[in-house]
């Protein structure tokens, strides 16, 4: 199955400015995803360990089955100032 992905603040730095379609195998999970982009992306391993996907603005549980052409979010973790 394939999933749109957009990469928002320093993910966008270190993967990509533009969605990313990806192919996923079928019931595949938000963190099967983000440890596949990390195997593929080295250099964002760290910060996609406490990233979090987002879908129509609701973020998705670790174990949440992905859709067939959904697309989500990468939220890296923020701080204020």
């Amino acid at each position: 199955m394939k999933i749109n992905l957009i990469f928002y603040a320093v993910l966008q730095e270190t993967i990509s400015e533009d969605p990313l379609l990806l192919e996923v195998k079928k019931d595949c999970t938000a963190e099967q995803v983000l440890e596949l982009l990390a195997e593929k992306f080295p250099q964002a391993a760290p910060i996609l360990k406490s990233t979090r996907l987002a879908n129509e603005d609701e973020y998705v549980g670790k174990q949440t089955l992905l859709t067939d052409g959904a697309e989500y979010c990468l939220i890296p973790p923020v701080s204020g100032g």
